[in-house]
């Protein structure tokens, strides 16, 4: 059984110049940040466990995660100030190359992190969605710094190198999007139309990556 690949890009900008062409004043008010988990991704919503220390400790939650359309919670806070947050909100895709990136089943990795003024991400992808993130930093006016783009395997072990390339983006849609939730958060016509694909053929290539994933598992 062969590798299956796929394309990883770390990429780190300064946070100034970030606040600057985004607007998000916030990101100035921060000593350190970091994403701990993604629970949710995809156009419409980002939810995510963070832990972020202000460089005032004076700063307020809401004074930084001040979105619209967006809520937090705060889970812990330390003797040094470090609070753990979860937060939702929705992503910023009116860049249409950021649009096709997370429809696309594209994914962020955790940690993503503030730290010594510098932002830093990682992205996950087939290589249309990793141009795709490209050219959105592009089209911002980001200047960025690709630390590392290269090839990530999955190993021959894992029950995902039994699927397609197709097969593994609809699944990752699928979950990323709350299919699996209950009460289901969409359905396969909205599923359908995030990929870009009919519905029968997202049905079909769902049903055939769970029978396989099956097989694997009860094997």
């Amino acid at each position: 059984m062969s590798l299956v690949r796929v394309r990883r890009l770390v990429i780190e900008v300064d946070a100034a110049d970030f606040a600057s062409i985004s607007g998000d004043i916030s990101v100035a008010k921060i000593e350190s940040m970091e994403v701990l988990h993604f629970i949710r991704q995809e156009p419409e919503e980002i939810s995510l466990i963070c832990k972020v220390r202000f460089k005032d400790p004076a700063t307020t939650m809401e004074e930084v995660f001040d979105e619209p359309g967006s809520d937090f919670k705060v889970l812990d806070v330390d003797r040094r100030g470090t609070y753990t947050v979860l937060y939702r909100g929705k992503p910023d895709v009116d860049i249409e190359s950021a649009k096709e990136f997370w429809s696309g089943g594209g994914t962020m990795l955790a940690p993503l992190a503030i730290k010594d003024g510098r932002l830093s991400a990682t992205f996950l992808g087939n290589a249309r969605q990793i141009v795709a993130i490209l050219k959105m930093l592009r089209d911002s006016g980001i200047r960025y710094r690709a630390r590392q783009y290269a090839d990530a395997s999955l190993l021959p072990g894992s029950p995902l190198s039994s699927l397609t390339e197709k097969q593994r983006e609809v699944l990752r849609a699928a979950f990323q999007a709350g299919y699996y939730d209950l009460p289901r958060k969409v359905g396969s016509k909205q599923l359908a139309a995030k990929l870009k694909i009919g519905s029968s053929d997202l049905i079909k290539h769902r049903r055939k990556a769970e029978k396989r994933l099956l097989a694997e598992l009860l094997a």
